[in-house]
């Protein structure tokens, strides 16, 4: 092609022709003899090219193409002074920023670098297309020639464009490896010119000798391949300790457990993946040019983006769950434990975003690499079913998660004694407990239908199924529905609480566990019986509301008993007198009078009320009280008496009796 190019002439075309490059070419073709024996035809070929250009003085294209790069270079260069501008602008408002938006603030800022880089790279290409269009070029086949010069410089700005994502030597806050200025600028420099080396002699150089002669133009290859590879791992082997320890801390930095092991891994084994991949890439160079090469390196960048996309969307999404969900003040007042509970789920929901994420990355990466063609599979039918399907679990899931999260919370309100509601009492505990599990169970079934018919699973014969083990359950254990239904009935009729004292299924003590079964009774021994509902007839509760100390109180025949009351009344007033049981007190003495003309006594009943369980402590203070006041006013309180009988005659005359007293002697 580039002896057809020089070869051929447009009669409007002045040719250009100095001695110094006559006399430099001819120095080229001396050089070059001794290249044609080892090289045959091509060297050969090339000596006959040059020749013929020397002959004909027609240079009118080639400084066109010089012209043409310098025009595209100095474009670029323009371009990048307002550029530059508008970065240091984003750097400064970064760092302005940066207690403000964080990470995403500054990923952002970056991607707005990027895109003035980008930006700047399409004008010069813009330009150069646009000259190539109104024929600044001039031959045909020059023009083909100047489309290989616009390639190679197009790939060189990718190149440049890529360095200038990770170094960036103009912005400190948005530079991604931790180099400082000058280090930055350093390496950009060294990197760049091995990239422009690189790009200029594979895309421009290589294509055009191969025309003419492919043994040179492997030769050209080879050497410009070993450069650039021995430049890229002095590169590499200069930047790898403070990469290294860069990833360690922002492994440390991350809150997703598994990006932080896959971080702290890749701060190990990543130079060498890297020094894997330079040298694969220099294979293909060699082996395999062309378009293999080309595919090699656009993959490479597109894999490069991302990576660098995914890296943001996790690091994002790790900060947005790392902060959590806000709830508005209104819901947070009436559903103060919903907050905490968001806050508890989102690492698990962070989990799982990132494992959504990852198998998006892989997947876009086989796609891109060609090993599957999956943009087209999720075209299919087959494609389109299974994003569907996971698409919908996922949807269900969350929205089971929130229904429960809700619900869960309100109960947990309320039986939390610390959200303005009060301690609850035992009734609402067992009663919220019994809907949360009901809840749960209701949506983890419902969760679970509606995720299997996502999938296409017909759930028909699943419910039916379900129905009727259910009700073979159902006959097995009828024992068991019916404490469970008896259970929900006393709790429903708020019968029992937890610490009451009460009688049920014939056994009397203080209820320990109340549960929607079974309630546990410690009895007065300390023995802890637990009662079925199912054999619960009757509940007697001696703790609800209030009690009454009911005490008889027998004294002698020969009381008078207004006496009586009066001196039980004055016990009363002094146990009303004495604390701290005075505090369980809560009414008047009540006397009922006289309530049965025993065989040695009269009894007198009377009744005080007191709070719920404290009767029996009442009782037992009270009765000492009137012990006491009845000793002080002589009062007689009977005891049993024993008669001896020592028989008697026909006559009725009972036998004497001798009494002898007797003194104690020591």
């Amino acid at each position: 092609m580039l002896v057809t190019i020089y070869a051929q002439g447009i009669d409007s075309m002045d040719p250009v022709s100095t001695t110094g490059i006559a006399q430099t070419l001819t120095h080229w073709q001396s050089a070059l003899a001794d290249w044609s024996n080892r090289l045959g035809g091509d060297g050969q070929a090339l000596l006959n090219a040059l020749g013929q250009m020397t002959q004909m003085n027609d240079w009118l294209g080639v400084v066109r193409l010089v012209v043409l790069f310098a025009v595209l270079e100095l474009v670029r260069r323009q371009l990048w002074r307002p550029a530059r501008r508008g970065v240091e602008r984003i750097d400064q408002s970064v760092a302005a920023s940066q207690a403000r938006f964080g990470s995403v603030g500054q990923a952002l800022a970056w991607l707005a670098v990027i895109g003035v880089h980008a930006l700047t790279l399409l004008g010069a290409v813009a330009v150069g297309y646009a000259l190539m269009l109104v024929g600044f070029v001039g031959y045909e086949q020059a023009q083909q020639l100047a489309g290989e010069l616009l390639s190679a410089f197009i790939w060189v700005g990718v190149a440049r464009l890529i360095i200038e994502a990770f170094l960036e030597p103009a912005t400190d806050s948005i530079r991604l490896l931790p180099l400082d200025e000058a280090a930055a600028l350093n390496w950009d420099r060294k990197l760049m010119r091995l990239a422009t080396f690189a790009g200029y002699g594979l895309a421009f150089v290589v294509p055009v000798v191969a025309t003419v002669g492919p043994a040179l133009a492997t030769l050209i290859e080879l050497l410009v391949v070993l450069v650039t590879t021995v430049g890229v791992f002095a590169v590499m082997r200069a930047v790898r300790t403070p990469v290294s320890a860069w990833l360690r801390a922002v492994a440390e930095r991350v809150h997703s457990g598994l990006l932080r092991s896959a971080l702290k891994l890749l701060a190990i084994i990543g130079y060498w993946l890297v020094a894997v991949y330079v040298v694969m890439v220099a294979m293909v160079a060699i082996l395999a040019p062309g378009t293999t090469l080309t595919f090699v390196l656009s993959a490479s960048a597109a894999s490069v983006g991302v990576f660098l996309l995914g890296g943001f969307v996790a690091q994002w999404l790790a900060r947005a769950m790392h902060a959590g969900v806000v709830l508005p003040v209104p819901m947070q007042q009436r559903l103060p434990i919903l907050q905490n509970q968001l806050r508890r789920w989102m690492p698990r929901l962070l989990k799982l975003s990132h494992t959504v994420l990852g198998v998006v990355v892989i997947a876009v990466l086989i796609d891109v690499w060609q090993i599957a063609d999956v943009r087209a599979w999720l075209g299919s039918t087959a494609g389109q079913t299974m994003l569907s399907a996971v698409i919908g679990v996922l949807s269900v899931g969350l929205l089971a998660l929130g229904a429960w999260l809700f619900a869960a919370s309100w109960i947990e309100d309320q039986l939390n004694p610390d959200t303005g509601h009060g301690e609850p009492g035992a009734r609402e505990k067992t009663l919220l407990a019994l809907f949360r599990n009901a809840i749960a169970i209701a949506i983890v079934t419902i969760a679970g239908m509606v995720a299997l018919s996502e999938l296409g699973i017909d759930i028909g014969p699943l419910i039916a199924g379900a129905g009727v083990i259910g009700l073979a359950i159902g006959f097995g254990a009828q024992k068991l529905v019916q404490d469970i239904i008896t259970g929900v009935f006393i709790q429903l009729e708020d019968a029992i609480h937890q610490d009451d004292y009460i009688t049920a299924g014939g056994i009397s003590g203080t209820v320990e566990r109340l549960s929607i079964r079974s309630l546990g009774l410690r009895d007065l021994t300390g023995t802890l019986h637990v009662v079925p509902f199912s054999s619960v007839d009757t509940v007697s509760n001696y703790t609800r509301d209030f009690g009454y100390h009911l005490g008889e109180y027998g004294v002698a025949y020969r009381e008078n008993i207004g006496d009586v009351v009066e001196h039980l009344q004055v016990a009363y007033t002094r146990l009303c007198e004495t604390a701290p049981i005075n505090a369980s007190v809560t009414g008047p003495l009540e006397v009922d009078g006289v309530s049965a003309l025993a065989d040695s006594a009269v009894n007198v009943r009377v009744r005080i009320r007191t709070t719920a369980g404290m009767q029996w402590a009442v009782g037992r203070a009270y009765n000492q009280v009137v012990k006491e006041v009845f000793d002080e006013a002589g009062i007689e309180i009977p005891f049993p008496h024993m008669t001896l009988y020592f028989g008697e005659d026909k006559l009725g005359n009972a036998p004497p009796a001798h009494i002898a007293l007797g003194k104690e002697t020591d």
